[in-house]
C-alpha cells in the first residue's frame, strides 16, 4: 500500500456559515441556513467546542432543491454527513466534504455538557488538482 498526496489550489472561496455567538445548552442544537453551493467542489471547515457533540452531532445535508429541506433536523429527502465533534480539539475537527447537490445546510447538535467556548466556520471551495 502506498500512500497518495493530492497537492490542491484553491481557486475560489465563499464562506457561507459561522456560528458561536450563542452557547449551546446540554442537547442543544444549531440548525443553519441553506445555502446554494453550485459551482464548488468541496465544503471544508472547522468546529470547535470546549465540550463535546452529540454522536454524530455535526451533520452536513446537501439536497437538489432548497425545499427539499424539511423544518426540524433529520429527513431522508438529503445526503447527510455525519461527524462526532471531540471536545477542545480543533486539530482533530477538520473536515472536507464533496459538493454533490445544490444546496447545503449544516445542523450542530451538542452533547450532554453545555457549552463554555464555540466556534464553527465552513466554506464552500472550489478545489482543482495539479
Amino acid at each position: 500500500m502506498t500512500n497518495k498526496v493530492h497537492i490542491s489550489q484553491i481557486d475560489d472561496r465563499h464562506i457561507f456559515e459561522e456560528s458561536g455567538i450563542n452557547l449551546l445548552a446540554a442537547g442543544g442544537s444549531i440548525i443553519g441556513d441553506i445555502f446554494q453551493v453550485s459551482g464548488y467542489t468541496h465544503i471544508t471547515g472547522f468546529v470547535y467546542s470546549d465540550v463535546a457533540s452529540a454522536l454524530n452531532g455535526l451533520i452536513i445535508e446537501q439536497a437538489v432543491q432548497e425545499s427539499d429541506f424539511p423544518a426540524g433536523v433529520a429527513t431522508a429527502n438529503v445526503t447527510s454527513t455525519a461527524l462526532t465533534i471531540t471536545g477542545a480539539d480543533i486539530t482533530n475537527n477538520a473536515l472536507s466534504v464533496q459538493v454533490v447537490g445544490s444546496y447545503v445546510r449544516v445542523i450542530y447538535i451538542n452533547g450532554a455538557t453545555p457549552q463554555g467556548t464555540f466556534r464553527a466556520v465552513f466554506e464552500a471551495r472550489v478545489m482543482r488538482g495539479l
